[in-house]
């Protein structure tokens, strides 16, 4: 089995190790990627602590939380996707749980409404995904960050054409996110500069909510063309299918979406405002 495989070969020499370990490595996420369609447990691979000579960089990155020691023999297990919770389709809040760190220090004045916020949701709405391997630095990264351009290019649209409120609170929505996301790349897991950034973002995010929804109002439902409606049902998807895959790469293609989408329904509702009020 894997173990029994890595546990010889980590008893070799240096220059025995560095040229049999990486065949060794892809057969077990091979068996790995297997035996996950079979059980939700993901398999772990056992390297002794004599691996750490070979100069393996998959064999010493670690992660805290998936971190476990046998006593008995000093070996350490690294399951191979870096997170069992993630093969079990767990949401950041069933990982890591209720916050803890939300005081005075990390939101100040806003400290009664982040409460108020975490209170009603039970601690759910103040939670993010963690987005490693990713961050500001990688070109997955800048390109997520990228999509929030969508905003700011709807938002002056709207603005040109004569409706500066909902086009500056566009704008505004754009640039909060990236300062989320940014910082959500930038910090990882379980701070609270990012749960800072995200109430803020809530803010924002949600004014620009309520301007399109009282347009559409205005307008009446049944006169908000289909091309907007069809871009917010997809939106609203995207961000659903964020919740269902939070964690790096899945959640930064379905929120890149989100972003494109969100942006672009609200520069159609906006768009169609004007036309019906002569704008």
């Amino acid at each position: 089995n894997i173990m029994m495989l890595l546990g010889t070969y980590s008893k070799e020499d240096n220059n025995c190790c560095s040229i049999m370990r990486p065949p060794i490595l892809l057969f077990a996420l091979l068996l790995q990627s297997a035996h996950s369609l079979q059980s939700s447990p993901p398999l772990a691979f056992v390297a002794s602590r004599a691996s750490k000579n070979c100069g393996s960089g998959v064999l010493r990155h670690r992660q805290q939380r998936t971190k476990q020691y046998l006593s008995d023999d000093d070996e350490e297990i690294i399951p191979i996707n870096n997170d069992r919770s993630i093969l079990a389709g767990e949401s950041t809040f069933q990982k890591y749980g209720r916050p803890s760190d939300i005081n005075s220090d990390s939101f100040g004045p806003l400290l009664p409404i982040a409460e108020a916020v975490d209170e009603v949701t039970g601690g759910w709405a103040l939670t993010y995904a963690d987005l490693h391997p990713a961050t500001p630095r990688t070109t997955i990264g800048q390109a997520f960050l990228a999509t929030n351009i969508f905003y700011a290019a709807g938002g002056l649209a709207l603005g040109v054409q004569g409706d500066w409120f909902y086009g500056a609170l566009t704008e505004l929505a754009g640039i909060v996110s990236f300062i989320y996301h940014y910082s959500q790349l930038e910090f990882g897991k379980n701070r609270s500069e990012v749960r800072l950034a995200l109430l803020v973002d809530y803010f924002t995010a949600g004014a620009a909510l309520i301007c399109g929804g009282v347009y559409m109002v205005q307008m009446g439902i049944d006169t908000i063309p289909i091309d907007a409606l069809l871009t917010a049902v997809g939106a609203s998807v995207c961000l659903a299918l964020c919740w269902v895959w939070e964690f790096g790469y899945p959640y930064i293609f379905w929120h890149s979406l989100w972003h494109i989408l969100s942006a672009l329904t609200g520069y159609l509702i906006g768009q169609d405002h004007l036309l019906s009020t002569g704008g």
